[in-house]
This record gives structure tokens, C-alpha cells and sequence, in this order.
């Protein structure tokens, strides 16, 4: 089995319609993935779980959702009245013919808590009807959900099986679906059922009322149980139809301006500062303008006339003078005009400067500006007074455009905050339905409280209906058939069990020697161990040292704990008669860099002919990329864009 295709659209993280392509090249079958963390990682390993199993996958099992609800859950945010869909191409090989699948399942909202699944299987291009239907099964024959688990893991898995104790359950889950022994389980529980029936029958009357009253009581526990789910499933709709509400109103304060609004008062605040700072500003430069400071517009005329004052040429210097005024009012009301937008401002500023200076044209004998000044004195005015002024009139002029700049923003970002008309009835309706999520959520509290003595009622109830069974089961038996039936069960329980045991002593020597093999290959301390073994009653590992020693498994690094893990896995697979890609999702976890190394170098290309690795640019690094690429067929890189506040897929990595 290889996975050519995955086409993600709408779903989780992703937006839009996003394509993985998958095929791996000859004696390269890693694909490279790289994501930060939060970016589609994850989401990418469940959405080909979700597409191969739907109801039947893990990710629907780890959580306690109703089917709709958690499709509802998997409807990317940003595109919540879109179609959401997931496409799968895979190929097989069935008696050396090559087999083309194309599975999809998609689904769209309609109106506030509607919701249809649409699923189809093509093979070589071909709609097929009949796999459709009977998908579950079909796709159990190929890759059992509970096998799959063995191929597509995150370090997650990685760190439960890391520690020994609590890797005994998963350990045992895993081989029981790998040996296919929960056939056998279930067998015995039939057997188990069929000797109930049968005993049932030939029983007394009383004893068959007695038994019948228990199993009758049982059957009333349960249909109670069921009207309480149901009435949390209809609940739970209720509260999905809420949430989305809420949702709903969360986007149209954001798009009507909430955080503007409940900001207005520091706003208004901040406007009042930025006014009087603007006045403050205007009078200072009106201030300095009462000084010397309006003769830095005419300093290139001033230094003319402390060279003609040095010439002693008196009607020259005449001219000179009305040359001097002349040119300080046009360049003062060119600088008011070009620098001053408030036209208050700007008169004051002019008329004031216009009152300080002499028109020449009018009045050319009254002109005592500059003739009574020493050459030393202007020299003085020019070198020093309005040197200092220069720097002082930049200062405030900088400081009056940012702050007038400042004071327009804040003004337009008041202009759009809305109205208490327009927010208060929005942020109302807000609160209470997030009132009636409380009142909603309460209820499934509730109703869940009274499933669980229910459920410890249930129990008690199947103890007691054993117990009837098993007192009764020895007594002589009326029927002659149904003697033979119970008796022959018996004897096939008996066989079933003794084989149940022979099959995993011989599976778990040959799953030993896998995980010791894959475990050698990966560490680096080659003498470490010297053999591996599986308690198949506890389904605990044990490792023995070159001494025959048992090594206690806090003596082992975290690292080689991780690696362990990994031969685990590594080692199931082998022994699975599945072939099928192994998806790892932060395959490096918490590794130091030589066993990294060794997991780059020695697991990632042999761990099967399609391995596909989703990381972060800190997991494989520019030095594990370098190693990893005569494997590499190609690679990905799955970045968030916080604008659209969702994820798209770009060609390469990261690096």
C-alpha cells in the first residue's frame, strides 16, 4: 500500500484546497514535511486516519463527540459555510496487478446544526457502489484501524511506550491486533453466549424466571442508558448550534469595531492630551518667534549686510537695507504659508511678525532695523543667537507634525467606533447565549451523573446473571442436545484457548527478535544488551544484559528509552503480514543528537517504502536534512498565514 495523493480542503487548520503529492521515488521513500507547531502537523496524520476509517477511526475515538458534532469541530473557521472535503489516492498490488484507489469524504453545513457526510471509493477510476457500502469492512482486509496505529504515530506514541510500565497495555492492544487474537477473544465471548443460551433452556422454570428477570433488568438498564445518551446527543446539538451563534456574533462586533468601542474612553483621553500638547506646541513657536528667531529667513541677507557694513558705502547699503526687508516679509509669509495647516495659527503667526518688521515700499526713510547694528553685532546674531534658535525651531516643528499626525489617527480611529446603539444589543444577546451554553453544559454534566451509577448497576447485574449461570451450569442437564452443545462449546473453548497461547508464544518469540534486532541497529552502545523478552501474561518487556542480567529501565537514558520505543514499533511492523506507509509526526522528540543521527541514518530509510516525516525546522535541522536527502523524494512546507488565519502548503522546507 502507497499513498499517492492527499487532498485536504477546508479541514482543521487548512484553508482551501490544499495537495500533497505523496509517491515516493525508487530507493527514496521519505517524503518531508515541515511545519511549527500549530501550523497542520497533526492534522495532516488525522486527516488521512479520518479518511481511511471515519466512524472507526482513533481520532474520532479519543474523543467524546457525537459523529456531527465532530465534523462540525473539523470545518476550517475562516470558511465555515464552504465544503469541507479529504481525498485519499492510494495504489496495492493484488496477485501482482496494481490496484488504483481514490476515497473521499466530504461534508457542508446546512443552516445551524445540519450536517451530511458524502463518501465515495473510484477504483482505476471507477465509481465502485458495492465498496463503498461495505468500506469498514473492506478496508479492514487492507489495513485494520487498529494495525494502523503501528504505522501512523507521533511522538506521543513514542513517549508512552518509552516507559516500560505504562507501555504493557499499549504493547498488548498492539500485538492482540497484530496476530489477529481478538478474533480469537471474540470466538471465546460467542462460545461464552451460546452456553449461556443453551444453560438458559435447560433450566427450571424457576430458574430460568430468575435468570430471565436479571437478564430483563439488564436490557431496561441499557435502553435507560441509550435515552441518555440520545438526550445528550440532541443536547449537544443544541449547545453546537449556540456555539456557532456565538461565533457568529464574535465575528460582528470584531468587523463593527469592539475592541475600538470598549477603548473609546482612552481614546478620547488620548485625543485630549494630543490637543493640549498641539497648543502647547503653537504657542512656544509663537513664543520664539517674538525673539530673534524670524531672522533666520533672511540669514543669507544678513551676512550681506555685515559685508557691506565693513564697505562704509552708505547709499549702497541703503538699497541693500530695503533689499533685506523686503525680503524678510516674503520669506516670512512663505514659510507661514508652507509650514502652518491650522490657519488660525498661521495669522497670528504672520501678523505678528508683519507688526515686528517695516514695509520699505511705504515708508523707505524709517528704516533703523539694521543701520544703528555693529558689524560685530550681527555677526554675533548670525554665529551664535540663530544657531541656537535653528535647533530649537526644528525641534518644535518635529515635535508639531508627529503630534498633529497622532492627533488625526486617534480622531479617525474615533470616527469608527460605533455607537452604544450598535454594540450594546449585540454584546446583550452575547451574554445570554452564553448563558444558555452554561445552562446547556450543565445538563450534559447532569445527565452524565446519572449514567454512571447506571453503568455500576449494569455491572452488578452481569455479576450476578455469571454467577446464576455459572451455580447452575453443572446441574444436571434435561436435554440431551443441549448437554452435547454446552459440553462440545466447552471443549472448543479449551481448544481455542490452547491455541490462543501456542500462537503468541510462537508470534511474540518472532516479535522479540524483531525489537532486539531494530533496537541494535538504533543504539550506539552496541554491547548494551543481549536479548529482549515479552511477558505474555502482563505483556511487559524485559532486557537482559552480555551478563544475562535484567537492565532496569530507569538505568537506560531517556534517549535510549525514545529508542526503544521506536524498535517497538519498528519491530511490530515487521512482523505485521500489512504492508503500509509509516507516518511519524516530531519523529525526533527529545533525542540527544547521536541517536538522532541514528534514527535519520538507520530507521527512516528502511522503516518502510513510504515514510513520510512531519517536522519542525528544530527536529530535523539543516544537519539531519543534509543526511536524510539521498532518501528524500521530495518535501513540503506547511506555513500559517496569520492574515487569513489559516494554513497553506508551499514546494521544499525549510531550508
Amino acid at each position: 500500500m502507497i499513498f499517492d495523493q492527499l487532498t485536504i480542503n477546508n479541514y482543521g487548520v487548512y484553508q482551501g484546497k490544499q495537495e500533497f503529492n505523496l509517491s515516493p521515488e525508487k530507493k527514496k521513500p521519505v517524503i518531508l514535511i515541515g511545519a511549527m507547531n500549530g501550523s497542520g502537523k497533526t492534522t495532516f496524520l488525522n486527516a488521512i486516519d479520518f479518511v481511511l476509517y471515519g466512524k472507526f477511526s482513533n481520532i474520532f475515538k479519543s474523543q467524546s463527540l457525537s459523529y456531527e458534532n465532530f465534523l462540525k469541530k473539523n470545518i476550517n473557521n475562516q470558511n465555515y459555510d464552504q465544503e469541507t472535503s479529504i481525498e485519499l489516492m492510494f495504489h496495492r498490488k493484488l496477485k501482482g496487478k496494481k490496484q488504483n484507489f481514490k476515497i473521499s469524504r466530504n461534508w457542508k453545513l446546512n443552516g445551524t446544526s445540519k450536517i451530511k457526510e458524502m463518501f465515495h471509493v473510484f477504483i482505476d477510476d471507477v465509481y465502485d457502489e458495492d465498496i463503498t457500502k461495505d468500506w469498514e469492512n473492506f478496508v479492514d482486509q487492507i489495513l485494520p484501524a487498529q494495525v494502523a496505529s503501528l504505522f501512523f504515530f507521533d511522538g506521543e506514541k513514542i513517549e508512552q511506550l518509552a516507559d516500560l510500565d505504562a507501555s504493557k497495555e499499549v504493547l498488548k492492544k498492539a500485538i492482540n491486533s497484530l496476530l489477529g487474537l481478538e478474533i480469537i477473544s471474540r470466538l471465546n465471548t460467542d462460545l461464552e453466549e451460546f452456553q449461556r443460551r443453551s444453560t438458559l433452556q435447560l433450566k427450571t422454570d424457576k430458574e430460568q424466571e430468575e435468570i430471565q428477570k436479571v437478564s430483563k433488568d439488564i436490557e431496561n438498564v441499557d435502553r435507560d442508558i441509550e435515552a441518555l445518551k440520545q438526550k445528550i446527543v440532541k443536547i449537544e446539538e443544541e449547545l453546537a448550534g449556540v456555539n456557532y451563534e456565538i461565533d457568529q456574533l464574535d465575528v460582528e462586533l470584531s468587523q463593527k469595531g469592539l475592541a475600538y468601542y470598549n477603548k473609546r474612553k482612552e481614546y478620547a483621553i488620548n485625543a485630549q492630551e494630543k490637543e493640549i500638547e498641539i497648543s502647547d506646541l503653537k504657542q512656544k513657536l509663537i513664543s520664539i518667534a517674538a525673539d530673534t528667531s524670524p531672522f533666520l529667513l533672511i540669514e543669507k541677507e544678513l551676512k550681506e549686510i555685515l559685508n557691506l557694513s565693513r564697505e562704509n558705502d552708505v547709499y549702497y547699503e541703503k538699497v541693500k537695507e530695503q533689499k533685506v526687508t523686503n525680503k524678510l516679509v516674503g520669506s516670512i509669509e512663505n514659510f507661514s504659508k508652507e509650514n502652518c495647516n491650522d490657519k488660525d495659527f498661521l495669522s497670528k503667526f504672520i501678523k505678528f511678525l508683519n507688526d515686528k518688521t517695516i514695509n520699505p515700499i511705504h515708508n523707505l526713510d524709517s528704516i533703523h532695523l539694521f543701520q544703528n547694528l555693529q558689524s560685530e553685532q550681527i555677526d554675533f546674531l548670525i554665529n551664535t543667537e540663530l544657531k541656537k534658535d535653528r535647533e530649537i525651531i526644528k525641534k518644535l516643528l518635529n515635535q508639531f507634525n508627529d503630534t498633529t499626525e497622532s492627533f488625526e489617527k486617534i480622531n479617525m480611529i474615533i470616527n469608527k467606533i460605533p455607537g452604544d446603539e450598535q454594540i450594546t444589543p449585540l454584546i446583550e444577546k452575547q451574554k445570554e447565549l452564553k448563558k444558555k451554553k452554561l445552562v446547556l453544559q450543565t445538563k450534559i454534566n447532569v445527565i452524565g451523573n446519572e449514567i454512571e451509577p447506571l453503568n455500576g448497576l449494569k455491572i452488578q447485574k452481569n455479576i450476578l446473571l455469571k454467577q446464576f449461570l455459572n451455580a447452575k451450569i453443572n446441574q444436571d442437564l434435561e436435554n440431551i442436545d443441549k448437554q452435547r452443545y454446552v459440553k462440545y462449546s466447552s471443549k472448543i473453548k479449551l481448544i481455542i484457548n490452547q491455541f490462543h497461547v501456542k500462537t503468541l508464544d510462537y508470534h511474540i518469540k518472532k516479535l522479540e527478535r524483531f525489537i532486539f534486532d531494530c533496537f541494535q541497529t538504533l543504539l550506539r552502545k552496541k554491547n548494551l544488551i543481549k536479548k529482549i523478552k515479552i511477558d505474555t501474561k502482563n505483556y511487559g518487556l524485559k532486557i537482559f544484559d552480555k551478563k544475562g542480567h535484567q537492565i532496569n529501565s530507569e538505568n537506560l537514558s531517556a534517549g535510549e528509552r525514545q529508542l526503544l520505543a521506536v524498535a517497538i514499533l519498528w519491530g511490530l511492523a515487521k512482523a505485521s503480514t500489512n504492508v503500509a506507509p509509516t507516518i511519524i509526526d516530531t519523529p525526533l522528540g527529545r533525542l540527544d543528537s547521536e541517536h538522532r543521527i541514528n534514527l535519520v541514518e538507520k530507521y527512516f530509510p528502511q522503516a518502510s517504502k513510504q515514510v513520510i516525516l512531519l517536522s519542525t525546522d528544530e527536529e530535523i535541522n539543516e544537519r539531519y536534512l543534509k543526511k536524510i536527502k539521498p532518501y528524500l523524494s521530495r518535501s513540503y512546507l506547511i506555513k500559517f498565514e496569520h492574515n487569513n488565519n489559516g494554513s497553506r502548503i508551499q514546494e521544499g522546507y525549510f531550508f
